[in-house]
């Protein structure tokens, strides 16, 4: 049994979990949209990384076997060379080199990241940033040496810079996932995940038959937005730390795993091999035995895992260690700082722990004043924005935020119903200050906007930095922006509903959560009441098993006679993207029912908001 890379990172961070792995126990990775969103955008950074070395050739085969003996023959055929997925194997421990460039006698490992780099950070931070890549390099480094001993060898990661701005229009265009494909090797991407649960995207040059393809591949050199970065220094710090590591995971593989190996601790909270009870293979409950059914459990503390006891390490291991994982095994004088004050983490921690104790909502005296402190008309305001390696438009650097859809109710006084507006871009350019400007003359430059959590806020302050930046005049927006938002200095107009929830709101169905996902079900299963109101009327649950308004999204039906339906910000991420640069681009009937998809979605994002505000309204009277 070989150790992979991907089977060296999974091990890296549990031992138990390579175990897992290599038994193909199912994940909450495969079915992750977002996790499958990030491995695409990794494979179509790596075909743009390809063809900026135009005369590089693909290691393709059916077995590990034949790559390693493709890999080996051209190595030691050819003077200089350049190849894609060499696939190298060494004393039981298998990689596959995204670029491998033989000059002479020296080879160069190239890793190909879609994770931003700023090359103008300063080094040291800019390393700190990518250390898990770093431990990536090393591990193929270590490999190559081993196979190629008498090869002078110089690690390098290959990485989207956002310091750069592409001359390109329409650049993310000129990459397309036009299928996935079966492969027998695994994904890098997502470590926990076996090949049969999740397929390779296959990415399309939009040039690739062109007659002119290498004018346009000469003009992705000339405007790289990537930049290879030397690790060598970095590998060589860690390189022995990453060989002890590495054989302790194949003496694992081969002789198996012993309770010295790993341990249950805080960490398990996040173990992507949790998948419930109902699944017969359980990674999580295998470790966690009898510890694993105990509810409520310290895993549903708000920000639990943060609590330190500061001369022993962290609490919640200190717990586990005893087997004590009961919600009400919980200290509560742990909520407090060092200094024995309990700040408003500790104070909200305190509150959960009471009120789930006792199973009743939690309402703060304050939120009724809070309340009648707003402005009528109230705005009640979602964006949905996009951000990804290769960029959209012309001017931008790779991850620079793209704003392209929101959604506003709008309530004249407590009693008026909600008027609903929204815009969404549909034309290809850059859509940030034609977003802004029609959210201005939807809401004006007064009363009160609302938002969930600061994200709005800061897609407001990031297009008002981009005005100075991309030299876009209108000074009537430009004080908007700086009116409505808050930054170091000034107080917005923003009011933040996930703020009000932390300071004022608990309810025992919300755990330690205060997403607008988790708060919205725990009002509407509790509050019958709500569904017969005619503003939510379109929400009502039709069973007792639909007691979440996002499930009542409506599906439609696309060509293949699939019910599609938007449920999270991904889904958004990924309509929007495929609308502007992917397969929707040219099919009109398509691009209409995903325009409907994302409208509904977002209106609900803003609607579940003025749920949430109605219902804090009737008990504050």
């Amino acid at each position: 049994m070989t150790l992979s890379k991907s089977d060296f990172k999974i091990a890296s961070s549990c031992c138990k979990k390579l175990v897992y792995k290599k038994l193909s126990y199912d994940t909450l990775n495969d079915e992750n949209e977002y996790m499958e969103m990030l491995a695409q955008g990794g494979h179509i950074v790596a075909k743009y990384a390809q063809l900026i070395y135009p005369d590089g050739i693909e290691i393709i085969s059916n077995t590990i076997i034949e790559a390693v003996d493709k890999t080996r023959k051209q190595i030691d055929q050819n003077q200089n060379i350049t190849l894609f997925e060499a696939t190298v194997l060494s004393n039981d421990k298998i990689i596959r080199i995204d670029i491998l460039e033989k000059k002479d006698n020296t080879l160069n490992l190239i890793e190909v990241k879609s994770k931003s780099h700023d090359s103008e950070d300063d080094n040291y931070n800019a390393k700190r940033k990518l250390k898990e890549h770093i431990e990536d390099v090393a591990f193929q480094t270590m490999v190559l040496r081993e196979a190629y001993p008498n090869y002078e060898i110089h690690s390098y990661l290959l990485l989207p810079d956002k310091s750069k701005r592409t001359t390109i229009d329409g650049l993310a265009g000129w990459f397309k996932v036009n299928k996935m494909i079966d492969e027998k090797f695994e994904i890098e991407e997502l470590p926990a995940q076996s090949v049969v649960k999740f397929k390779r995207p296959f990415v399309e040059f939009k040039y690739e038959d062109d007659p002119n393809k290498g004018e346009y591949i000469d003009k992705l050199q000339e405007d790289s937005l990537l930049t290879l970065l030397p690790v060598d220094d970095d590998v060589e710090k860690i390189l022995i730390e990453i060989q002890q590591h590495s054989d302790i995971f194949i003496d694992i593989l081969n002789n198996g795993i012993t309770p010295e190996h790993y341990s249950i601790n805080k960490n398990c909270k996040t173990c992507e091999f949790n998948l419930g009870a109902e699944k017969e293979k359980n990674g999580f409950r295998e470790c966690w035995q009898e510890l694993a059914d105990i509810e409520p459990n310290i895993f549903d503390l708000y920000f639990g895992g943060a609590i330190g006891h500061y001369k022993s390490g962290w609490y919640f291991d200190e717990l586990i260690s005893q087997g004590k994982v009961s919600f009400w095994d919980i200290d509560t004088d742990r909520f407090r700082n060092r200094k024995g004050e309990l700040g408003s983490r500790g104070q909200r921690q305190l509150t959960q722990y009471q009120y789930t104790k006792t199973k009743s909502e939690w309402i703060s005296s304050e939120l009724s004043s809070i309340l009648s402190d707003f402005e009528y008309p109230l705005h009640f305001i979602d964006f949905e924005t996009y951000k990804g390696a290769i960029s959209h438009h012309k001017g931008m650097r790779p991850y620079e935020l793209v704003a392209f859809q929101w959604s506003c109710h709008t309530i004249d006084s407590p009693e008026s119903e909600p008027v609903h507006s929204e815009w969404l871009n549909l034309d290809n350019v850059f859509p940030n200050f034609i977003f802004a400007e029609a959210l201005m003359n939807e809401i004006g430059t007064t009363r009160t906007p609302l938002m969930w959590s600061s994200f709005e806020n800061t897609i407001l302050r990031d297009i008002l930095e981009q005005m100075d930046i991309y030299n876009y005049s209108n000074d009537n927006l430009k004080e908007w922006l700086i009116n409505i938002t808050t930054d170091e200095g000034r107080e917005g107009r923003f009011v933040d509903m996930n703020k009000i929830t932390l300071d004022c709101y608990f309810h025992p169905d919300m755990k330690g959560k205060t997403s607008i996902k988790s708060v919205l079900p725990a009002i509407w299963k509790n509050n019958p009441y709500l569904h017969s109101i005619p503003w939510f009327k379109k929400y009502e649950p039709d069973t007792e098993d639909n007691l979440n308004p996002y499930d009542t999204l409506k599906p439609i039906n696309d060509s293949q006679g699939n019910d599609e339906v938007i449920k999270i910000g991904t889904d958004a991420m990924r309509a929007y993207h495929e609308l502007m640069f992917g397969s929707l681009a040219d099919d009109t009937k398509r691009r209409e029912r995903t325009k409907n998809l994302l409208l509904q979605y977002c209106e609900l994002d803003t609607m579940a908001m003025v749920i949430i505000w109605k219902y804090w309204m009737d008990q504050s009277i």
